[in-house]
């Protein structure tokens, strides 16, 4: 049966209401927290629909781990890049800021030296972080800022300096989060000194082991939203520190989904908060944490469905491609890259790229690429440099 929130049970049945919550609260499956909500101490209640959620979670990740098995190494590292690039354009969007792919995509193999001076630098190279399994610090209000300063200091300095947070850690003044509208939906702990409190439970709830973890991120996200530390910016590290912890129990990759599952169902992720925060929900967190979960679950779901395709296609143009190369041997290690790059990657690859991952000489790519009918190669331009692509549609008729 399908939990129902507090709020609902307000106005369905309000003789039974305030019974219902004393259950759901004194229950012995409730967690209890060290959280208020307006004056009502938060708690989640782990129910049915929530262990079914985690077990899913579970399986599911052990789907993906066996269709990245079936990935060639190479196009893993190619379709990684495309879900940061993807995860950081939609985190970007959910909060109205302006980002191309493109953009993001030329920070991420930017290898100058002034690359730190660029816009977004920040997002980009804490994504890549998660990518490379780095360890963040998550212990106290301090490693909170510091992540901040890290993550997205830089853009809100330079989007809008009267933003920059101007508290001994956080911020020190009122903050109110607004509808499309400008309806006023909710408003930030406030004074800082109870922002850091708040904070304190937060990561200490956080980081509790006797709690489930996947119940810990949950309730962690919404914590972060609710307290709202920062004047800019909370949405996006709220997600960034969600797809974090996800990399640390799950396939790293699932983290690069999250955004993307959440802006499909982006209605839902609004009312979700707006749920919990609502006075008649008394600090039930349980319908927060069970949406959250289907948030995991559905971007596990949407990667095991997007790889196992992509790998089964894979295996198709490669029996292509060994009839078609014959003794070959480089055009059919060309042929197999510009496969793996198209299947798996949305942009082109350079003739120095191809080289470098065929184990090729750049003068034996070029020769060697000239033998591909020009209707199954796809060139475009990256900056004064071709970039190649396969069309997949004329190397099935091959």
């Amino acid at each position: 049966m399908q939990y129902e929130p507090l709020s609902k049970v307000f106005y369905k049945n309000n003789a039974a209401y305030e019974t219902t919550y004393l259950e759901r609260f004194n229950s012995e499956f409730a967690y209890r927290y060290n959280f208020t909500i307006d004056e009502y101490q938060a708690f989640v209640g782990i129910n049915l629909e929530i262990l079914n959620l985690i077990t899913d979670i579970l399986q599911l990740d052990k789907r993906l781990l066996k269709a990245i098995q079936n990935v060639p190494p190479i196009a893993l590292i190619q379709f990684t890049k495309k879900c940061i690039v993807d995860e950081i354009q939609l985190t970007n969007e959910i909060e109205g800021v302006h980002s191309t792919r493109k953009e993001i995509r030329e920070l991420i193999n930017d290898k100058t030296e002034n690359k730190e001076r660029k816009r977004l630098y920040g997002l980009v190279q804490k994504y890549m972080m998660l990518a490379k399994g780095q360890q963040i610090e998550l212990k106290s209000c301090q490693d909170i800022r510091k992540l901040y300063d890290e993550f997205v200091l830089a853009e809100i300095k330079a989007d809008n300096p009267d933003n920059i947070p101007d508290g001994d850690i956080f911020r020190k003044d009122i903050v109110e989060v607004v509808s499309p509208s400008q309806k006023v939906i909710h408003k930030g702990l406030y004074p800082e000194a109870k922002i850091i409190t708040a904070m304190t439970s937060a990561l200490d709830i956080l980081h509790d082991d006797k709690l489930n973890y996947f119940v810990n991120i949950a309730v962690f996200h919404y914590m972060f939203g609710y307290i709202h530390p920062f004047y800019d910016g909370n949405g996006r590290m709220a997600r960034f520190i969600s797809s974090y912890l996800l990399t640390r129990q799950l396939e790293p990759i699932v983290g690069f989904g999250l955004s993307y599952t959440i802006k499909n169902k982006i209605k839902k992720y609004y009312e979700m908060f707006k749920d919990a925060n609502d006075y008649k929900n008394k600090g039930d967190l349980t319908p927060f944490v069970i949406g959250f979960l289907e948030f995991i679950k559905e971007a596990i779901e949407n990667l095991c469905f997007t790889i196992e395709g992509r790998a089964e296609q894979f295996n198709f143009y490669s029996e292509k491609i060994k009839k078609y190369a014959g003794s070959n041997k480089p055009l059919a290690k060309i042929l197999y890259v510009l496969v793996q790059n198209s299947l798996f990657d949305d942009e082109g690859i350079s003739i120095q790229d191809l080289a470098e991952i065929a184990a090729l000489s750049p003068s034996t790519v070029r020769d060697r690429i000239k033998q591909i009918p020009q209707d199954m190669l796809i060139i475009d331009q990256r900056g004064r440099m071709n970039i190649y692509s396969m069309n997949l549609d004329a190397a099935a008729r091959i």
